[in-house]
């Protein structure tokens, strides 16, 4: 894959860049990537904000191909938990993939709280340390985490898990023989009451990390060096070639870079896990038996993200319009109803502390929420999408916090309701609805 390296520099002599450069020619050699590109800044300047990561921006926005960004650390993303966030949500919007030089902690999400000191972890090793490995990855010692399937034997090398080796075996099956996408192969797992080696459930990121993985033909690979017949292989070069021609030929053609947002992100939780609903898009195309002619259509709908992730729930989904419809029909009711004097109503100053104490907490809440991601993204429980959620629910939160006091004019809002902007709408939500319970064939609003 083609790879692009963003990196803030110390200090601005030669050497410094020499050594980044360096660096990110190692990791692609190592990942087996092509270097394409690098976008750097001096300075203080780092994540979004910065000159060059705009620059980088840019060039993904003009660019029809997939790139993988590569960086040193995540705090070359961002000074904080949530700068760092927002840098990782902008590049996956434009559909790259986001990794780290990191030997130990590739995944930015997992590298951000190692960098920044939350988990009381250093990511920081010295060059002797680095030698040291390279010189066992020479002899196909084990190092680091040992790969899922295998342990380490007493030589240092990598010697089969039976038990496991028939988990991986059927993971390939399911997806080669089967066609079963990387959702379902988790689904079916998780439903066997098969565990991972940490006893917990199978997600879309632990299957398709061993679908990628060239260990399990016996291939060693660690800091560049590639061995062949290291170790004993679990899948056939055959099988393993036919998942990989089937990784690339499901890579789409097209993507929605930017769909729409979702009206009730934010608001919608299920009301059999009690876990946050998000909102899915999904393209799908297929040949008309009519005329033989592809069509193409997009389905958004409400979905229950421990389904999404990890199999936790039954299949619990809401089609965007029926949600929509439904919910703001009881909402117009009960907000009316309050308007009109039907239901009983707070006097004026009462109303406004509580609108206003509503709002500073539900700010506190999207904040915990948003950082409660964070981690659940770190342990691949949910995706960079669903991070992205959590920061746009922040947002809205601050901006209603900074709304004026005086109240909505309810009857013309409704009124005019198919008029507003979204952004209105959501202001109009975050005002008067606390969260909406889904289940299969029941809405409840909580106001």
């Amino acid at each position: 894959m083609r790879a692009i390296a963003y990196f803030r520099l110390t200090d601005s002599t030669p050497d410094a860049l020499a050594s980044m450069e360096h660096d990110f020619k190692r990791y692609c050699t190592y990942e087996m990537h092509q270097p394409y590109q690098m976008f750097f800044t001096e300075g203080p300047g780092v994540g979004s904000s910065d000159a060059a990561f705009r620059r980088l921006v840019d060039f993904l926005e003009s660019s029809d191909s997939q790139f993988l960004v590569t960086v040193p650390d995540a705090s070359h993303l961002g000074g904080d938990l949530e700068s760092i966030a927002r840098s990782i949500v902008e590049l996956d919007r434009l559909g790259a993939e986001i990794k780290c030089w990191d030997d130990e902690y590739p995944d930015p999400f997992q590298n951000t709280f190692n960098t920044q000191g939350i988990a009381g972890v250093s990511v920081t090793r010295s060059r002797k340390v680095k030698e040291a490995m390279e010189a066992r990855a020479l002899e196909g010692n084990v190092l680091g985490r040992v790969l899922y399937g295998y342990r380490a034997g007493e030589n240092g090398n990598l010697e089969i898990v039976p038990e496991e080796a028939k988990v991986v075996e059927l993971i390939f099956r399911l997806y080669t023989r089967d066609e079963l996408g990387f959702r379902l192969i988790a689904q079916e797992l998780n439903e066997r009451g098969i565990k991972t080696r940490r006893g917990g459930s199978w997600n879309v990121v632990s299957i398709r990390d061993i679908i990628r993985n060239r260990s399990y033909i016996g291939t060693y690979e660690r800091f560049g060096i590639r061995r062949p017949g290291m170790h004993e292989a679990i899948i056939s070069r055959e099988v393993f070639n036919e998942a990989a021609e089937r990784l690339r030929s499901r890579k789409p053609t097209g993507r929605i870079v930017q769909p729409k947002p979702f009206l009730l992100s934010g608001f919608v939780y299920c009301g059999y896990c009690d876990n946050k609903m998000m909102g899915v898009t999904r393209r799908q195309s297929w040949r008309r038996k009519t005329d033989n002619r592809r069509v193409t259509g997009v389905y958004r709908y409400y979905q229950c993200q421990s389904k999404n992730n990890q199999s936790t729930c039954d299949y619990h989904t809401w089609k965007e319009d029926a949600l929509e419809r439904e919910a703001l029909t009881q909402v117009k009711y009960t907000v009316l109803a309050r308007a009109a004097g039907v239901l009983q109503d707070d006097g004026e100053e009462d109303r406004k502390r509580e609108v206003a104490n509503l709002r500073r907490e539900r700010v506190r809440n999207a904040e915990r929420l948003f950082k409660r991601a964070m981690r659940r993204a770190a342990k691949n429980e949910i995706g960079v999408r669903e991070v992205g959620e959590y920061l746009a629910a922040l947002d809205l939160a601050r901006k209603s916090e900074t709304r004026s006091d005086e109240p909505s004019d309810v009857i013309g809002v409704l009124d005019n309701w198919a008029t507003l902007d979204l952004e209105r709408r959501k202001d109009f939500l975050w005002e008067h609805v606390a969260r909406i319970i889904v289940q299969d064939d029941k809405v409840e609003v909580e106001v």
